[in-house]
């Protein structure tokens, strides 16, 4: 239960500071702006909170919050997505055999 609170915390952290990192990032990157003004949005983007940052947020399994191999668009390990697959849960998808 605490993963899932702390990755919770960590996806809310970044949707709150989503917008202003990339105002800063865009102001940073952009050579046509004077150089002190670009430094100045380098400095206030390294004051956001580290978790903010969408690097420290992962993927995991919903039904087992296992956070390695995870299959993004149905949000499943590849060991849930395997026994659900087997089970015929998945409309038109079956185990391949050749």
């Amino acid at each position: 239960m605490g993963m899932i609170c702390m990755d919770y915390k960590r996806r809310k952290s970044f949707a709150l500071y989503e917008s202003r990192r990339k105002t800063l990032q865009a102001i940073s990157t952009n050579q046509n702006l004077d150089i002190s003004l670009r430094w100045w949005a380098q400095l206030e983007k390294s004051k956001l909170p580290r978790k903010s940052s969408l690097s420290r947020v992962h993927n995991h399994c919903i039904d087992t919050n296992r956070s390695r191999s995870v299959i993004s668009f149905y949000k499943l390990s590849r060991l849930q997505f395997r026994r659900l697959a087997s089970k015929g849960s998945f409309l038109g998808l079956r185990k391949a055999c050749w």
